[in-house]
Formats: C-alpha cells, structure tokens, sequence
C-alpha cells in the first residue's frame, strides 16, 4: 500500500506501507473507488468555483478535501440565496453531461485563454476546462463528463477570514450524507411524534 507520495527533485517517491527489496519488480493498482470518489469532488469543486466566480467575481483561496467533505474558501460573503442559485445551476450543470477537458496549450494559446488562476504562470501548463463554467490550472485528476458526479450537495457558507467557507459533497459521498440526515431526521421525528420537515 502507498501512503504517501512526494517529489524530490525530478523523481517522484512512493513511501510503501511495507519496505520493497531492491530491484525486485512491483505492481501498482489504483485503489478505484477512492480514485473515482476524489475525481467528483475535484470536478464538483471546479464547477462550484467557476460559476461563484462567474457569477460574483469572487475567488478560491483555499481548497480541502476531508474525509465526508470538502470545503472550498472563497474572499467574499456568500449569502444562503446565493449559495442555493449556485447548487441548482451546479446539479442542472451535471445533468447536461458536459465533457471536462484537459489540455497543454502552448504559451500564444495560454496567454489567450481566460482561465481562473491566482497568478501567472509560464512553461508546461495543464488546463482543465469544463465547458461554458470553468477553465483553470489544474494538475489533479478529473472525470470525464459531469454527468459523473451525479449530485452536488452545497451544505454550508460560514463566515471564514474575511470571506467565506463552504462545506460541500458531491457524488456517492454527498448522496450517502444526505440517506444519513434523512434517516437521523425520521429517527427524531418519530421519537417525538411529530411530521418530517
């Protein structure tokens, strides 16, 4: 199992869970579940951010992915009417299916190109674009469609430094958060007799 991977220099190193004799030959497998799961909430964060941007002009200072959900900081207010418009723009997005392209233009095409960054930036640059919502650097992986994500559940904006941050899902994570609030929901509404809101 690889638990961690850096860069050192030109080479890319792969701490194993378990040391490897050298020079033995090894073979590497993508753990796909936890690979397809990142790839949603990676794409569902370009899409969140690009129409935020779009929209209001504001920027992602800060991106994480946690173990339920993902929280993106923005360096302006976002209202609950705002962060709603969004999540329906975002869902009627994935249900067009858009493609999500990647590509390495070179520097005339890059310096033509209104991509989001936070600075400028020269050499191999790789761009990931979601058509008519998002085009920005990006080296992380992506789906191939938006159609993939499935849902995009916005569930939070929270004043955050100035600006705010926003606890979010997408996908199978997003789809079992919200099986998991309905079923604490029903669980409270029948233990005091009272109609699911």
């Amino acid at each position: 199992s690889v638990i961690d991977v850096y860069e050192r220099g030109e080479q890319v190193i792969h701490l194993c869970r378990e040391p490897l004799e050298e020079g033995s030959l090894v073979e590497g497998a993508i753990d796909w579940e936890r690979r397809f799961d990142f790839m949603q909430q990676h794409t569902g964060e370009h899409i969140v951010s690009g129409l935020i941007h779009a929209a209001y002009g504001y920027h992602n200072v800060g991106f994480h992915m946690g173990r339920d959900t993902v929280t993106i900081d923005f360096n302006c207010a976002i209202t609950p009417q705002e962060l709603r418009e969004i999540e329906a723009k975002a869902n009627g997005i994935i249900r067009e299916n858009r493609p999500i392209k990647a590509s390495w233009p070179d520097a005339e095409a890059l310096a033509a190109l209104p991509y989001r960054s936070k600075k400028a930036l020269s050499g191999d640059v790789r761009i990931v674009e979601c058509p008519g919502v998002d085009i920005c650097t990006c080296c992380g992986t992506h789906v191939a469609s938006t159609g993939e994500i499935g849902l995009i559940k916005l569930f939070s904006a929270v004043k955050f430094r100035g600006g705010t941050r926003m606890e979010m899902a997408c996908g199978g994570r997003a789809l079992k958060l919200l099986c998991d609030l309905f079923d604490q929901n029903r669980q409270v509404s029948q233990a005091f007799s009272v109609p699911m809101t």
